[in-house]
Parts: C-alpha cells; sequence; structure tokens
C-alpha cells in the first residue's frame, strides 16, 4: 500500500530546509534544486507543494512570524501575573537568544533584505513589523496599570524606543556575534526595563 504523505508536514518540512538553506547560504543561493536537495524530495515534488521559488519564501516568511507568535503564546502562558521578569521573557522571545532564535533572525534578515524588491515579502514585513510594535505597547500599557513602571511615561515613544533596541540588538548579533552574547542580549534588555521600572520592581541583573 503507498504510504500516504501528509501535505501539511511535507510543507513544512520543505519549508525548514529552505530556511537551513538561507541560514547557510544566503537567500539569494535559496534555489528550488538545493531546497528540494536539502528537503531529500525532487524538484518536481517540490513543485507540487510550491509553484514557484518566490511562492516558497513568502511561506517561509510567513511562518518565521507564526512560529515567533506560538513562541510568545507559549511564554506567556508560563506567567499567571504580570510582573517585569515575565514582560523581559516575552521581550527575549522576539530576540535571537538560542540556536532556534538565531535561525529564525537570520532568515527573517535575509528575507527582509529581499523584501526591499519584492511588495509580497515586503508587505509581510510591514504586517509584522507593526504587530511586535503593537505587543510591546501592549506591553508597557499593562506595566503601568500594574504599577511595575513609572507613571506618565510615553508609552508610544517608549514602545518605539524599545522595539528599535530589540531590532538593533537582533542585527548586532548576527553581525558581530562574538561581541553579543545571548547573556549580553539578556543584561540589555533588563538594563532598559530597569530605566522604566518602578524602584520596588527592579529586576536582577544576570552574575
Amino acid at each position: 500500500m503507498p504510504k500516504i504523505v501528509d501535505y501539511d508536514e511535507q510543507k513544512e518540512k520543505i519549508t525548514q530546509a529552505a530556511w537551513r538553506v538561507i541560514y547557510r547560504e544566503g537567500v539569494e543561493h535559496a534555489s528550488v534544486r538545493k531546497i528540494a536537495k536539502e528537503a531529500k524530495v525532487s524538484s518536481g515534488a517540490l513543485q507540487h507543494y510550491f509553484k514557484s521559488q518566490s511562492e516558497l519564501l513568502e511561506f517561509a516568511m510567513r511562518r518565521v512570524t507564526e512560529q515567533v507568535e506560538q513562541r510568545f503564546v507559549e511564554v506567556n502562558a508560563q506567567f499567571s501575573e504580570v510582573t517585569l521578569p515575565a514582560v523581559k521573557g516575552l521581550l527575549l522571545a522576539l530576540v535571537p537568544v538560542n540556536r532556534e532564535q538565531e535561525l529564525e533572525t537570520e532568515v527573517w534578515l535575509s528575507l527582509t533584505i529581499k523584501a526591499f524588491h519584492d511588495e509580497t515579502l515586503n508587505e509581510i514585513s510591514r504586517q509584522t513589523h507593526e504587530s511586535i510594535y503593537q505587543i510591546i505597547l501592549a506591553l508597557l500599557r499593562q506595566s503601568e496599570l500594574e504599577g511595575l513602571i513609572h507613571p506618565g511615561l510615553d508609552l508610544t515613544y517608549e514602545a518605539q524606543r524599545l522595539h528599535l533596541l530589540l531590532d538593533a540588538l537582533s542585527l548586532h548579533r548576527k553581525i558581530r556575534p562574538e561581541t553579543m552574547s545571548y547573556t549580553e542580549i539578556d543584561i540589555i534588555v533588563t538594563k532598559h526595563l530597569n530605566g522604566l521600572a518602578q524602584e520596588n520592581h527592579i529586576i536582577g541583573m544576570i552574575t
């Protein structure tokens, strides 16, 4: 009896293969042939799931967003109340502080560069950028309601500032990993949040 192939599972397998090729060789070398070889399927079989390289890259970019959102939900479920350490944990879910998130960041940055000249990828990038900003703003608003941060802050500005910091940390980790360790990212985010925190909600530093 022929083996029944799970369509969604196979599509995910191909997407993960695309991520690995992009991570190793860059998006400019992520050809259908190389991705098919990485996924251990024929080029013809791959095109059953994705009609073109563009369609595959669009799906791969959306999957980065979906995976980050899923991790955010999972991290959020670990906390029973709003605290600044919980907020920090949620923010660290958005930056490369482990190998899995490193892979996502590499793929995301590579596809974001390609998005400068690709309307569909650019729209995915724009929507994701706005979604992350709204998440950060919501976290800050909740922190203010809970009395965790100083009252009267311009939260729109602070959300923009924190969003820029997370983007910069992700980029710096990619460009100069030897000067931006996972621990260093943790410390910088902690110090930033402590700059907003009420005195009795200061987060302890990693030693």
